[in-house]
């Protein structure tokens, strides 16, 4: 478990670029192996938690272009539910298991966060941030959403939602 969160950070250190005009965003992932689902399906465990990281954390950093270059925003993802739930094949197609969207299982994610001014004064934080996107239940279906090419659409969704209403920038 702490070989994974040192993993995790180092990934994030690895992955983090600020550019001139976006605020310094950082990520830590937190007890990776206590969260409620982030399990693979048709891949290694380890690799999958990694890419979900990676693009998170990178997503991170795309909202803080939103936020005054000067400031940063520290976050520490403390646990994290992928849409959908999986689901046995029973043999039918290239893996054993599928992951299945549809209106019961949305996302969830919860996570700490720090805003601070270029003085390093703090201008907001909240310890237990929980996110929900219980969806339109309109569809099942990622194409119909037009998802279909980012499979981590949702819950991007559910960051870009709370940036744009925690910060009041669109």
């Amino acid at each position: 478990m702490k070989t994974k969160t040192i993993l995790a950070t180092t990934i994030v250190a690895a992955i983090m670029s600020a550019t001139a005009s976006a605020a310094e965003v950082t990520v830590a992932w937190q007890n990776v192996d206590d969260y409620r689902d982030i399990e693979a399906v048709s891949d290694i465990q380890e690799r999958f938690e990694k890419r979900v990281m990676e693009r998170l954390t990178a997503h991170w950093q795309d909202l803080g272009e939103k936020l005054p270059e000067d400031h940063k925003l520290a976050v520490t993802m403390t646990d994290l539910d992928l849409a959908g739930r999986i689901e046995p094949t029973y043999g039918v197609g290239g893996s054993g298991h599928i992951r299945v969207l549809d209106s019961l299982s949305f996302p969830t994610m919860s996570f700490s966060y720090t805003y601070t001014d270029a003085n390093g004064e703090v201008i907001s934080s909240n310890e237990d941030v929980r996110l929900k996107d219980l969806g339109d239940g309109a569809s099942t279906l990622r194409s119909v959403h037009g998802t279909s090419d980012d499979t981590l659409y949702r819950e991007k969704q559910l960051m870009t939602e709370w940036v744009r209403r925690q910060f009041d920038v669109r």
